[in-house]
């Protein structure tokens, strides 16, 4: 063969083993930013992973404490194209106008998705897709104290408990503790003074502010604290690690839902890729596959519940979804400061 026609063939050759790759990158790429540890692991193995496979785009998750800082940050020039946040995070970027919005007939699955937990602008179009949710209650070291101690939210402030409680730090305490105890109370979150004196009670029981999950396990597991409000999924991972001492209490006065939203900044790049992947993280399959790995819990209603979720849960989803409560998130990121300023001053008395 001629040197001119070996270049050619082999130049020829490349172009076709590059062909592939090239063509299912086509539509671009998702660059997403999650929390870590269980977050991360959970969304790249139930829905990033399978949407590569089914679709050729490639998708790229870093982990990050928190979203609102970066996308702050990448304001002029965003690096992320899709991110997991909370309502509360939500509702704080799109006042700001940091997010795109969208039509809704764009993603059908969002008919099945309960009203309340669609976020949506001034104009009607959704704020970002609702991935799924948790919730608030009572965690309690059974070695220590019964579920039936802690039927209530107002058995938290029983002073039998003094010293053997533990409470999250203000930015959070402002957010869900408050919230709930006002509701509970006569109150909501437009109205929380109701929640301030089970808020006070409770930081007056509390051995400690908890700062991280990771330190609240600790503080359960060992028995340095009999009982905590805390999140439903991080009692299901310890008892998914093998911990047996730990229960999961859904007060009888309800609790707060804690739903989770995929947004994407404005401006982001790659938008067929993007909402390629928001339609995705709706799809039945990928919501049943996350609460196979983490617990958390669909916000499409049409995903086949095991009978083994719905006895972790107590009840079946409809029913659960009946027992939350759902706030006006952009209030609460409204008043964020003030009440975060006023949950300071109350648990440092």
């Amino acid at each position: 063969m001629h040197r001119r026609s070996f270049v050619t063939a082999a130049a020829g050759l490349a172009l076709a083993l590059s062909a592939g790759p090239v063509a299912a990158q086509g539509k671009g790429e998702i660059v997403m930013g999650a929390w870590g540890g269980g977050t991360s692991a959970t969304w790249r193995a139930g829905v990033a992973e399978p949407f590569t496979k089914a679709t050729g785009i490639p998708v790229k998750i870093n982990e990050w404490p928190d979203p609102e800082p970066q996308i702050r940050a990448q304001r002029a020039n965003p690096q992320y194209n899709m991110a997991v946040a909370t309502y509360f995070n939500a509702a704080n970027l799109h006042r700001d106008g940091l997010l795109e919005t969208f039509d809704p007939a764009e993603f059908p699955d969002l008919k099945n998705v309960p009203e309340s937990y669609k976020m949506k602008a001034a104009d009607g179009r959704v704020i970002g897709i609702p991935a799924y949710f948790q919730y608030y209650g009572i965690a309690v070291n059974t070695d220590l104290a019964k579920v039936s101690d802690f039927q209530s939210w107002n058995d938290l402030a029983n002073p039998k408990w003094k010293g053997k409680l533990s409470v999250t730090r203000p930015i959070y305490a402002s957010t869900y503790d408050l919230v709930i105890f006002a509701k509970i109370n006569g109150g909501d979150e437009k109205n929380i003074e109701p929640g301030l004196p089970l808020l006070k009670a409770l930081g007056a029981n509390a051995l400690n502010v908890y700062n991280s999950m990771a330190h609240l396990n600790t503080l359960l597991t060992r028995g340095e604290v009999a009982a905590a409000p805390y999140y439903v999924t991080r009692v299901w991972g310890l008892k998914q690690s093998g911990v047996k001492n730990i229960e999961f209490i859904l007060p009888k006065e309800g609790s707060l839902a804690i739903p989770y939203i995929l947004v994407v900044p404005k401006g982001a790049k790659h938008p067929e890729a993007y909402k390629a992947f928001l339609k995705a993280s709706l799809e039945t399959t990928q919501q049943a596959k996350m609460l196979d790995l983490s617990g958390y819990i669909p916000l499409n209603t049409t995903t086949p519940i095991s009978a083994e979720h719905e006895a972790n849960f107590g009840m079946k989803l409809p029913a659960l979804l009946g027992r939350l409560y759902q706030p006006d998130w952009d209030v609460i990121a409204q008043t964020h400061k003030e009440r975060v300023a006023q949950v300071e001053q109350l648990l440092s008395r």
